[in-house]
């Protein structure tokens, strides 16, 4: 199987394409994993997977559902993931091969500054990678660390 991954510069994007490798474009994939966020771009990243008939899994975020979170960056963050989630659930009610992940916080660089739990980068992997392996569509999980590690 052939992946196209964003994102891959560190973190989980860099992790799942050490051990996937990179397809050079959208077109040339098998599975696109949307993991870059820049704004509302996934949002379109997945609009164009599903008119290519790519099978997407798209980085959401547990923060979708923090809306009402005072701090304007975490809330502009929310508003865009949950525009994700929001189309990701769109497309796959209507027959469309997508996936979003709605992720808390992972252990990499970008969350060091973050004094809660974190789920392992490899655990990340390992539950994509249960997703791909799926004979049935999944429309979406939300993963949060444990209280108790």
């Amino acid at each position: 199987m052939k992946y196209y991954i964003t994102g891959t510069r560190r973190g989980l994007g860099k992790a799942l394409q050490d051990k996937h490798g990179n397809c050079e474009s959208l077109e040339e994939c098998d599975i696109f994993i949307n993991c870059k966020h820049d704004g509302f771009s996934q949002v379109h990243m997945l609009y164009d997977a599903v008119q290519k008939n790519k099978r997407t899994i798209s980085i959401g975020s547990y923060a979708s559902d923090w809306i009402f979170n005072p701090n304007i960056a975490i809330f502009q963050y929310a508003i865009e993931k949950d525009a994700l989630r929001k189309a990701n659930g769109q497309l796959f009610d209507n027959g469309h091969e997508v996936t979003c992940l709605n992720l808390g916080y992972i252990d990499t660089d970008r969350s060091s500054h973050i004094d809660k739990n974190k789920m392992s980068v490899k655990y990340v992997v390992e539950t994509i990678d249960w997703v791909v392996q799926q004979p049935h569509r999944i429309k979406e999980i939300t993963i949060t660390p444990s209280n108790s590690q």
